[in-house]
């Protein structure tokens, strides 16, 4: 009788490991109609290109083709890496040989995956003097937008178990585990390079680190612009490296386009840049580069080296315009049903839609959920001012349930859950960032894209 279970065992692991190879090995559906415009950048040796990646080797899967692009070009690139990716154990273990991972090994590991960096990058032509290590946690950008913004509570990371870079590559930066030193960080860069470009993360990323990054950035250059004075006005272009099923078939397809994953396709300006064969070789080798991460992933990194490259257009802000009364409530942001695995199965976890209102000194939202709202799910907004002085200085995160805060108010009715939040909070901005978020237990279920929005009187 062992023995018959051990066997239905096996044949039923067996049956999955093919359903799931079959998975990955099918191209995906797009939709027929939907229109890619073709990116043709008119770069000189006038242009500065700046990239901005999480970890090292997204700026290789994600912008590898626009980078040798520039390069022909005789353009300046340069790459900034948030995080140098040491906390990425079991690709660590494998990598260093060590049955036990320990803080000094983490950063060991941290240190590989820099010399990795700069080997992928001198395959595309960058030279080593081009790329910028800050040093800051990986899986743990989130945390500092999120909830270490102020540097006199900074984050540990568990990983290294430091709370600032222990790297020392570039100490012109201060690189406290905070979120208030990450936007500095990237407000200098930005503005010491002027660039010409700017490419960075998309809002719509799933990985954690990845849409922190896009956060930091979107906020860091609208601050610049808004608050200090700077007048750069470069082509912002951001790019998708984690979304639930995408990028499929598995593997090097160098012949395939890459396209846009089927359930936000139609959402923004999504942009093709073609390359030509030489490029695309070039893009494979790069990636090949990160031995470490093709020893656990290879099959979804090399998915990236296909005949083109996507980019997603930085889109507007939405406008909110006070009216008599208040304006009537408008849809600031969509998401897409069933995105992640918590929410495909529970209803109540699955964000559909943001609308808001601006009502004379509140600002009012409303949480669309596909199904009814329930107290064992937790459903959280974010909003973060763009004000003058201190960056980041108004923030505010109302939940239900849960206690509310002064000025603040989380209402839940049917399939929504209304929410309250006095701009005095927020010291009365200009511009506000807005996501939402739904856990389930401790575990995100679903989150909710972060949208800019201007707000007038």
């Amino acid at each position: 009788m062992r023995r018959a279970s051990k066997g239905v065992f096996l044949s039923l692991l067996l049956l999955l490991s093919g359903l799931g190879a079959y998975f990955w090995l099918l191209p995906l559906e797009t939709e027929p109609n939907l229109e890619v415009r073709p990116l043709t950048p008119a770069l000189t040796a006038a242009d500065r290109v700046l990239v901005f990646a999480p970890h090292p080797d997204d700026e290789t899967v994600g912008a590898a083709g626009f980078i040798q692009t520039a390069l022909a070009a005789g353009a300046r690139v340069k790459v900034v890496f948030f995080t140098c990716g040491d906390a990425f154990r079991y690709a660590a273990q494998r990598r260093l040989r060590l049955f036990k991972i320990t803080p000094a090994g983490m950063r060991a590991f941290g240190q590989l995956r820099q010399k990795e960096a700069l080997a992928a990058l001198g395959v595309l032509g960058v030279p080593p003097e081009a790329a910028v290590f800050l040093g800051f946690p990986d899986r743990g950008l989130a945390a500092l937008w999120q909830e270490h913004w102020s540097a006199a509570h900074p984050f540990r990371s568990p990983y290294t178990g430091v709370t600032s870079s222990p790297y020392g590559v570039h100490p012109v930066f201060a690189t406290t585990y905070a979120g208030e030193v990450l936007v500095a960080n990237v407000e200098e860069l930005i503005r010491s390079e002027d660039p010409t470009v700017l490419i960075f993360p998309s809002p719509h990323e799933g990985h954690p680190d990845h849409w922190a990054a896009s956060a930091f950035v979107s906020y860091a250059l609208e601050d610049l612009k808004r608050n200090r004075g700077w007048s750069g006005q470069p082509q912002i272009y951001t790019y998708l490296v984690h979304y639930t099923g995408w990028p499929r078939p598995w593997g090097a397809n160098l012949a395939r386009n890459l396209e846009p994953p089927p359930p936000i396709a139609p959402e923004g300006i999504w942009l093709r840049l073609d390359l030509p064969w030489a490029a695309r070789v070039q893009k494979y080798n790069a990636i090949l580069k990160y031995q470490s991460q093709v020893a656990v992933m290879r099959g979804f990194l090399t998915s990236f080296a296909r005949a083109t490259e996507l980019y997603w257009a930085y889109p507007p802000a939405e406008v909110l315009t006070a009216g008599p009364g208040g304006e009537s409530p408008k849809a600031v942001a969509v998401d897409v049903v069933g995105d992640s695995i918590i929410d495909r199965w529970e209803k109540d976890a699955d964000i559909v839609r943001l609308d808001a209102a601006l009502d004379g000194e509140n600002l009012r939202f409303w949480l669309r959920l596909r199904g009814p709202v329930s107290r064992e799910i937790s459903y959280r907004l974010e909003v973060v001012a763009l004000e003058k002085g201190e960056a980041g200085r108004g923030r505010v995160a109302v939940s239900y349930p849960g206690p509310a805060a002064p000025g603040t108010g989380a209402v839940p009715a049917a399939d929504t859950v209304s929410y309250q939040v006095s701009r005095r909070l927020l010291g009365d901005p200009a511009e506000i960032f807005v996501s939402a978020e739904t856990y389930q237990g401790r575990v995100r279920a679903d989150r909710l894209p972060q949208v800019r929005i201007v707000l007038h009187e």
